[in-house]
C-alpha cells in the first residue's frame, strides 16, 4: 500500500506534467527507482526533463515547502547553484512547489 504523502507526490508530478504537456512539451523521468539506487534523482537535483523544440527544461516537483519571497529558502540553494551555473538559453531549470489549496510556485533557477 503507497501512503498518502507518496500519493500526494504522484498528484502533484501529474498535474506538472499535464500543464507542460498542454504547452507542447514532451517529457522523460529521470528519477530512478529500486531498493540500492543511490541518487534518485539526477545529480541528486532534477526530477524530469522537458523538451520542445531546442529548449530543454529541467524540473524538479515538491510539494509543500516553506515559500518566502523575501529570502532564499535554504533547500533552494543548491538548485539555483546549480542553474546559474549550467543554464542557457535554451537549457533551463525550475522548481515546481505545488501549495496545498494555492497551485503551483514556480522558482526559475537559471
Amino acid at each position: 500500500m503507497v501512503s498518502k504523502a507518496r500519493q500526494k507526490g504522484y498528484r502533484t508530478v501529474a498535474s506538472g506534467k499535464e500543464i507542460l504537456h498542454k504547452k507542447g512539451y514532451i517529457s522523460a523521468n529521470l528519477e530512478k527507482s529500486g531498493r540500492f539506487a543511490k541518487e534518485k534523482d539526477l545529480f541528486n537535483l532534477w526530477d524530469y526533463i522537458f523538451i520542445k523544440g531546442k529548449t530543454h527544461l529541467f524540473v524538479q516537483f515538491k510539494t509543500n515547502q516553506p515559500e518566502s519571497k523575501k529570502i532564499v529558502n535554504k533547500w533552494k540553494k543548491p538548485f539555483i547553484k546549480w542553474g546559474k551555473k549550467h543554464g542557457s538559453k535554451t537549457v533551463r531549470y525550475e522548481i515546481w512547489n505545488k501549495v496545498d489549496y494555492q497551485g503551483f510556485y514556480i522558482t526559475k533557477c537559471s
